[in-house]
């Protein structure tokens, strides 16, 4: 069974890679699955026909799964290269972080400390 095309002339057998003639909403295409299937771990594997994008000016977005892959790739790209960089970006924050964790072993220590030498005394 041959379905019918993605795109500009792809063809495609698995019904979920369809798009529909008619336009839908965001939320229309957001509850569509393209795959729901055991992989062969048995674990249940399901994958979006639309992925949704909201880019920063605030516009939403419903990539197909097959037709846009190229940009839900870009997208997964800058995404991983924005956490990269402010990673990089806010080093002050790991130092706070740290800056907490012997603030917190110096106090303990001075405790144990003081414990110590009531029990010696």
């Amino acid at each position: 069974m041959v379905s019918q095309a993605v795109g500009n002339g792809y063809w495609t057998a698995n019904p979920g890679d369809r798009i529909a003639r008619e336009p839908q909403t965001i939320e229309e295409k957001a509850k569509q699955i393209a795959v729901d299937a055991p992989d062969i771990t048995g674990d249940r594997i399901k994958v979006p026909t639309y992925f949704i994008v909201e880019y920063p000016d605030g516009e939403k977005k419903a990539l197909h799964h097959v037709r846009d892959a190229q940009q839900i790739s870009d997208v997964i790209r800058q995404m991983q290269l924005n956490d990269k960089n402010w990673g990089q970006a806010s080093p002050a924050v790991h130092h706070s972080q740290n800056f907490n964790f012997v603030l917190v072993l110096f106090i303990v220590g001075l405790m144990m400390s003081c414990l110590l030498l009531i029990g010696i005394f």
